[in-house]
């Protein structure tokens, strides 16, 4: 796959606009005015993934107390990361249940709760790093299983 890197910042262009564009008619359409939507990158596809998400699977905003998940395979691993202001490591909860990250993280000022969908992971390789409110989870990747249509 020979292509040009730069040729990655035009795709990205074109998935923001359609993003924004089909926000935008949700909104005039009187859609419900939350929809979450998971930005998913990685070095093994064509470019970068939008998807619509709904239900108890996509980061929301901060409004309902789930903070944004980002999902990211780089090389043979896979980082999630989610920002977590004034949580302490003794205050946070992971469990991977499946293919999902559960952050369960909550003290008497703040709680959080969210998950992210995972790609195939080694669970027991999970390392983590929480600092200045910030929670980077690290996985090693699995070969990736193509999925029988």
């Amino acid at each position: 796959m020979n292509r040009d890197p730069l040729d990655m910042f035009g795709e990205m262009d074109e998935m923001f606009a359609r993003l924004f564009s089909r926000m935008d008619q949700e909104f005039m359409n009187g859609s419900p005015r939350m929809k979450r939507y998971r930005f998913i990158v990685s070095d093994e596809c064509e470019g970068p993934v939008i998807q619509g998400m709904q239900g108890d699977d996509a980061p929301v905003s901060r409004l309902t107390s789930e903070t944004v998940v980002e999902v990211h395979r780089i090389g043979n691993e896979v980082k999630v990361i989610t920002d977590l202001p004034g949580i302490t490591e003794e205050a946070l909860r992971l469990d991977v249940k499946g293919n999902t990250l559960v952050i369960d993280a909550g003290d008497a000022e703040h709680h959080y709760h969210s998950s992210a969908g995972l790609p195939p992971v080694d669970p027991a390789s999970m390392k983590k790093t929480l600092k200045n409110g910030v929670l980077e989870v690290t996985f090693t990747s699995l070969p990736h299983q193509l999925e029988k249509a």
